[in-house]
């Protein structure tokens, strides 16, 4: 019974009959299973409750966000008739509103792999064309960090089937993090492959993370300092 316990089956329990020490001890065990299945039970609905939380705010906010973002687009091509300060103003707000709507995605996809509603968008995928996309779009946070990226591979071309939009998000995350704790070191993106796999692989020369962060690296919305002012998101 320990073992099925163990293995996640919170509903089994001991028999128990008399009242001798096994007889306690057998009850003893049931009453710390009820224990374990009640907690266990109020943080599946904890979690689900968060994960409701998330998808409902992320559908709301799209709405109001929507009609942000058509004024911050009137603002933003008006800007060349606006004095120095009302034209920054219109472009900070037209980038601001453009990372919110980056986050907005971010939470949405986050509530579509709660729901178990996530698909793959598979199609043919030229790696180095994202790696260098992302490149270029990071070159303005490699310049204020100092840092050069620089491509490596023995390869020319590498065409693998995957969800070009998620693998780009996930080497956009990789290298702005690598830029954002590289210490103006420079940033390595190695690519490889095989006849059944490919591989892309970002690496920096900065402060890393200890054993105990490193251990939580992919917990939700964790981040190793959170003193750290967040400039770029990732």
């Amino acid at each position: 019974v320990a073992e099925q316990l163990a293995d996640g089956d919170l509903g089994v329990r001991l028999p128990v009959s008399g009242s001798h020490e096994v007889a306690r001890l057998a009850r003893s065990f049931n009453r710390m299973a009820d224990s374990l299945q009640d907690q266990i039970t109020q943080l599946e609905q904890l979690s689900s409750m968060q994960q409701t939380f998330v998808s409902d705010v992320s559908h709301e906010l799209r709405t109001p966000l929507t009609t942000v973002r058509m004024a911050a687009e009137v603002l933003f091509n008006a800007r060349e008739d606006f004095d120095p300060v009302n034209r920054r103003s219109a472009e900070l707000l037209y980038h601001q509103v453009d990372r919110f709507d980056s986050l907005l995605a971010d939470l949405l996809e986050i509530s579509r792999f709660d729901a178990g509603a996530a698909r793959l968008e598979v199609a043919s995928v030229e790696l180095f064309s994202v790696v260098h996309d992302v490149v270029e779009g990071a070159a303005p946070l490699a310049v204020s960090s100092g840092s050069t990226v620089r491509v490596r591979s023995e390869l020319s071309r590498c065409t693998v089937q995957g969800d070009q939009r998620r693998i780009e998000r996930i080497l956009r995350n990789l290298v702005v993090n690598a830029l954002e704790h590289g210490e103006g070191r420079p940033i390595d993106i190695v690519v490889g492959a095989s006849e059944v796999a490919a591989a892309v692989a970002v690496r920096d020369q900065g402060i890393g993370m200890t054993e105990e962060e490193a251990d939580k690296v992919f917990n939700r919305f964790w981040r190793a300092d959170p003193a750290r002012a967040r400039t770029t998101g990732g």
